[in-house]
């Protein structure tokens, strides 16, 4: 049989891996007022360690059911940290219950039994605590990776996995302490075994997020368009790489006269044309898998996906008449074509191309139409 590992020494590489993850939480939040998860999370981390210490000395049992409880709270400050980063307030006053209380469970049979912590005796007291800390782990997990975001974060998902890796060491540890198997060392074994696996993972999860965000506002603005919000050509790259969908209608639109409309009554007039434009255009998509996109100037495309040549149209012909009297803003017509994709298709670009057909014809026929 293998020997045990020396809890002293696994105790300390946790204390230590936590005190620096801890020390780069702090670091992150210097001269950062405003993002609240960096203190969340340098807590948790440093709380971690501190109740680490305090676990290796030999205290009065409330004392110890006091450290059950700052462990429960130091694992809801992980998703207090993610709420603040993600929403911008933390999380509601059940879930900080639900954190303490494995120093309660830990408690109530001290309270009755007068036990000491370190008593074989003392199982039930060890048994409610770490069955506790268990559910809270696995709701913390379960929030993290299944909880509602305004966008899908991999990082999240990579901090709640190793959360979820906690709980077989803490189903051994229930194990052992209801069947009198093993030993205590052991059941408190496990856990610092799981850390040297687990810690690494859980706090490099957490600082992905925000490289994360970071990334997606990058992308954002190098697929938008600044002026209208309206996708840019890259934008429109990135979401249709290759051949259209059968189903896939483009119509093109272009502002009749803009040169003009510009010259008449200046640039801020054209700018809030386009974007009444966008806005217009925007509120008559069918469904959020359609596009608008800017293609250059005052030339637009919607892109429609899983539609037919009827509801195009219509769809055409609505914002023409929607764009001819907007409050505030000089008269202005547009001129539209519309295309659908056919099967020999190999690229957006060759829908496009009759689109924009038709939309001259559109422009030679009168303007102010849809074709």
């Amino acid at each position: 049989m293998l020997p045990l590992p020396d809890i002293t020494t696994l105790r300390l590489c946790s204390v230590l891996a936590t005190s620096a993850f801890a020390a780069v939480f702090l670091v992150l939040c210097a001269g950062r007022r405003g993002e609240t998860h960096w203190p969340c999370w340098a807590a948790s981390a440093g709380g971690y360690a501190v109740i680490l210490i305090c676990f290796s000395v030999d205290s009065h049992p409330l004392v110890t059911a006091a450290l059950f409880a700052a462990l429960g709270a130091t694992i809801t400050l992980l998703l207090d940290g993610v709420r603040r980063f993600e929403v911008g307030r933390g999380v509601p006053l059940r879930l900080w219950a639900l954190g303490l209380s494995p120093g309660l469970a830990y408690a109530l049979p001290l309270l009755f039994l007068g036990l000491s912590p370190g008593d074989a005796g003392a199982w039930p007291c060890r048994l409610l605590g770490t069955a506790l800390t268990a559910v809270n782990t696995a709701i913390v997990g379960g929030l993290l990776f299944l909880g509602r975001s305004h966008a899908p974060s991999l990082g999240r998902r990579i901090a709640a996995v190793a959360l979820f890796g906690y709980l077989p060491s803490y189903a051994a540890g229930l194990f052992f302490e209801a069947t009198g198997i093993g030993s205590i060392k052991l059941a408190a074994l496990l856990p610092m075994l799981s850390d040297q696996l687990l810690l690494g993972v859980l706090y490099l999860g957490l600082l992905a997020m925000p490289g994360e965000r970071a990334q997606a506002r990058l992308r954002l603005l190098a697929e938008r368009d600044p002026l209208t919000g309206a996708l840019n050509r890259a934008g429109l790259a990135a979401r249709l790489p290759g051949a259209p969908p059968v189903g896939t209608a483009v119509i093109l639109i272009d502002v009749d006269h803009f040169k003009t409309l510009n010259d008449g009554h200046g640039h801020a007039v054209g700018d809030a044309v386009l974007k009444a434009l966008v806005a217009a255009v925007t509120a008559r998509l069918p469904s959020s898998r359609d596009l608008v996109v800017r293609l250059g100037g005052d030339e637009f495309a919607i892109v429609l996906r899983g539609t037919a040549l009827p509801q195009a149209q219509a769809l055409a012909e609505g914002v023409r008449a929607a764009s001819r009297a907007v409050p505030g803003l000089p008269d202005w017509t547009v001129s539209l074509g519309v295309a659908m994709s056919r099967p020999e298709d190999r690229a957006l670009a060759e829908t496009m191309a009759r689109a924009d057909a038709a939309l001259y014809h559109a422009k030679q026929t009168g303007r102010d139409r849809a074709a």
